[in-house]
């Protein structure tokens, strides 16, 4: 009995393949949401209700369709960083601070960058988010002592000054749907140094640097590249343009377009007309 247009919006699979729910949730979320994730078909009942589905990658649309999730039109909306005014004569810093946005959920997989950390002498490690105690000292226990700083969550400003004076935003993550702290970083021009996963490649491009998440001297030997003043110089230029790929404006324009092709569709059809 719906009467009007509908669109539904999918970000990515993540939970199918890591069905572990966020740890705020209370309990009885927590179980249905590890019910939901068993099968595709509660999903798929809900995105062929819809007149189009959205979501923010040529990833998971292509995951999507890999699994039959919709017989509906998919539309990628990208997600983008907020403009900022970089410093386009940066140059590499005097420090070897790595930063590290994101949770501490099992398949974010922090700990292979604090085990990396060991071939990694005068380099330190910020982790910025919140971050209980027990994870708290698991990555310190992991870490050489000193190598971390813990900043147990960072204002926007904050953030935005902890990447500009990095060497590096680093993440291992071994699944995402799309990596906003990537663009974050690369709009300002700081290299990022993250596991070689297809949704990293797509958001990345030619501009991060790539690493086997599952062994730690590739991490650490990715991270090392950027010692190397020209090296980090091409990667931060080459970081903004990628960058320049993620656009708000436009994707809001992509949106705004989908959106009134549904109505106008709905409206030519009759059995759409509101009764």
């Amino acid at each position: 009995g719906r009467r009007f247009g509908l669109v539904l919006t999918l970000h990515d699979l993540i939970y199918y393949r890591n069905r572990t729910p966020p740890r705020d949730l209370p309990w009885p979320v927590r179980i249905l949401w590890r019910l939901y994730h068993l099968a595709w078909w509660p999903q798929r009942m809900l995105l062929n209700r819809a007149d189009e589905v959205a979501t923010v990658s040529a990833t998971t649309r292509d995951l999507m369709r890999e699994h039959r999730l919709t017989d509906r039109p998919i539309t990628i909306v990208s997600n983008a960083a907020d403009p900022v005014e970089a410093d386009a004569t940066r140059t590499q810093p005097a420090t070897r601070d790595l930063v590290y946005m994101g949770s501490f959920m099992p398949y974010k997989n922090v700990e292979a960058i604090a085990r990396a950390l060991h071939e990694l002498p005068g380099h330190r490690l910020h982790l910025l988010s919140r971050i209980s105690p027990a994870d708290r000292a698991r990555f310190e226990d992991l870490a050489p002592a000193g190598s971390l700083v813990v900043h147990d969550g960072v204002t926007d400003e904050e953030y935005g000054e902890l990447l500009d004076s990095a060497l590096a935003l680093v993440t291992m993550s071994l699944d995402e749907g799309f990596g906003l702290p990537l663009v974050e970083a690369m709009v300002r021009g700081t290299p990022v140094v993250v596991s070689d996963i297809p949704i990293f490649r797509e958001i990345g491009g030619e501009a991060a640097v790539y690493a086997d998440p599952h062994d730690v001297r590739a991490v650490a030997a990715a991270i090392r590249e950027l010692d190397d003043a020209d090296a980090w110089a091409r990667r931060s230029a080459a970081s903004r343009e990628q960058a320049s790929r993620f656009d708000w404006n436009r994707s809001a324009a992509v949106l705004l377009e989908m959106l009134e092709r549904v109505a106008r569709d709905r409206s030519a059809d009759p059995h759409h007309l509101p009764g």
